[in-house]
């Protein structure tokens, strides 16, 4: 059943931004797909749970409970060329990880196009998607789940290396605002403080 709060981003965004959040999903990349119309730009998508998480080619992404698992979606701009598009990845990996530093400042790396990985280990996935004139923003973190053993040799989460439990909006809105961040000042003109070139 849905359940949808309203976050405050805070005086500097001076805006606010609606969480809706669900106990399970099949994807919440593919809910903003079936969706998005029905929904704000930027508004987030989050799921306890997913049966059918998505990853780059096809690939299903392992969920479970404890990750802090999101989607959002940014409107097509007139303002913008095909290779500000294309550097979307870039950018929710920069984003990604200006965030995660903020809730632990351990060293993360992206790996182009799509993971964060912690300790050589992947702890991040993001999924970019089109629909239409949308773009779909997926994020998955291994954050308080414990990594069964198959998975431990190359996955790791962030309770897993600090002991530590963290509130899963909380993560969700410190990453979301790094997002909202990168791309207000991408739009602003502001790509050099990026190294993107």
């Amino acid at each position: 059943m849905e359940n949808s709060i309203r976050i405050n981003l805070g005086e500097k965004m001076k805006e606010n931004i609606n969480l809706y959040k669900f106990d399970e999903l099949d994807s919440t990349n593919d809910y903003l797909r079936r969706n998005h119309k029905s929904h704000e730009e930027f508004d987030v998508i989050s799921a306890r749970t997913q049966t059918h998480g998505k990853a780059r080619r096809q690939n299903d992404w392992v969920s479970m409970d404890g990750m802090a698992i999101f989607s959002f979606f940014l409107k097509e701009r007139d303002d913008w060329e095909i290779e500000n598009y294309l550097k979307l990845p870039l950018i929710a990996g920069l984003a990604t990880i200006n965030g995660l530093k903020k809730i632990e400042n351990l060293e993360y790396k992206f790996k182009w196009t799509n993971d964060v990985y912690l300790k050589n280990k992947k702890l991040c996935g993001i999924l970019l998607e089109k629909t239409e004139n949308v773009y779909i923003v997926g994020i998955g973190i291994n954050v308080n789940n414990i990594l069964p053993e198959n998975l431990q040799n190359k996955a790791i989460s962030l309770t897993q290396l600090t002991n530590k439990k963290y509130q899963i909006d909380e993560v969700i809105k410190i990453l979301f605002q790094s997002f909202k961040y990168y791309v207000n000042s991408w739009k602003m003109d502001y790509g050099k403080i990026f190294w993107i070139k």
